[in-house]
């Protein structure tokens, strides 16, 4: 049976990303797509072969589907995922959920009380080096976790109309668009939540009104302690994304895996001291290197959901932990 897909939102990631995952997907089929501007709609209508629209309902009215996938500003999440529950749709959102963690867990509650699957656009977790590392630290490959650091940014200067700098669209700046990220991959890792947390944001670089750059203190509910940076001010090639853990017998270090491809390399090393040393000698034994399989990480992200579609058993795991996600966002935005 095949999954046949609408689109709002058909610029951007889902012309990049999605659409093209969608389409290699042997299980699934794009009938239509939308987008608010004209210019788009008809250029990427027939790029894909498909009917196009500038309104969803219309677009939900004339054609035939069974799961819509959204890819436009933050601020239009909830409601036109509303309007694809209204049509009777499963609908697989782009992160973030919604504004806040209140629209968000409003939204999955309406899921859940029609028998529809959502899902939230975070496709990190399956690369296979994250993987990788989740089940290292399930195995207790690194002893006790107790350090935990990642660093991700994008270069991101002033551009006319671009949603992602406006709060009243986007909701927040580097945060909500490169922290997000973060947060639901250490809490995927861990296999828990991060519980507490301490913020600075800068608005340093860049005259929008969303920061620019933040530095986000944590501690899981297990006691584990990290860092997160996040920026938009920092060069692409000046700026190496990491993930680091560290724990009482080894670490994981991996570096170029937080992105939209599945590349990178990640360190493993297994290096349980014992007893103290005076000397505190920094020589050890030499890590083992794992690599990106390049991966397409939005095909296994649609192929993950059209599989829960078939079995007719609605999971909305991964929907509810986009909402811890933003109970964490909105705690960082509070602490001013």
């Amino acid at each position: 049976m095949h999954i046949k897909w609408c689109v709002i939102g058909a610029g951007g990631i889902a012309d990049r990303r999605t659409i093209p995952a969608i389409l290699s997907d042997g299980g699934s089929r794009l009938t239509a797509l939308m987008d608010r501007n004209p210019e788009t709609a008809e250029r990427l209508g027939k790029k894909y072969s498909v009917s196009y629209f500038t309104d969803e309902r219309e677009m939900l009215e004339k054609s035939e589907c069974d799961a819509v996938y959204i890819g436009t500003p933050v601020k239009c999440h909830v409601e036109q995922a509303m309007i694809c529950l209204e049509h009777g749709k499963h609908v697989f959102i782009e992160k973030p959920i919604g504004m806040n963690s209140a629209e968000g867990e409003k939204l999955v509650n309406a899921f859940k009380n029609e028998g529809k699957q959502i899902t939230v656009g975070y496709m990190m977790k399956y690369h296979n080096l994250h993987v990788k590392a989740k089940k290292l630290v399930a195995d207790g490959k690194i002893g006790t976790v107790n350090d935990v650091r990642l660093q991700f940014s994008c270069w991101y200067p002033e551009i006319a109309g671009a949603w992602r700098q406006s709060k009243a669209l986007g909701g927040g700046g580097a945060v909500m668009d490169l922290g997000v990220h973060c947060i639901e991959l250490i809490e995927y890792i861990l296999d828990e939540k991060i519980t507490e947390t301490k913020s600075y944001l800068s608005h340093r670089v860049f005259s929008y009104e969303v920061e620019d750059g933040g530095v986000i203190a944590f501690r899981t509910e297990s006691g584990v302690l990290g860092h997160i940076d996040v920026n938009f001010n920092l060069p692409d090639k000046a700026s190496v994304s990491k993930m680091e853990l560290y724990g009482t017998e080894g670490y994981i270090n991996c570096f170029g895996t937080l992105g939209q491809e599945e590349k990178g390399r990640m360190l493993f090393l297994h290096s349980p001291q014992g007893e103290y040393s005076a000397k505190q000698e920094r020589t050890s034994d030499k890590p083992v290197t794992y690599y990106g399989n390049g991966g397409d990480l939005y095909l296994k992200q649609i192929k993950d959901f059209t599989k829960i579609l078939r079995s007719g058993k609605p999971d909305y795991y991964y929907a509810e932990r986009a909402v811890q996600v933003q109970k964490v966002v909105d705690g960082i935005y509070s602490e001013k």
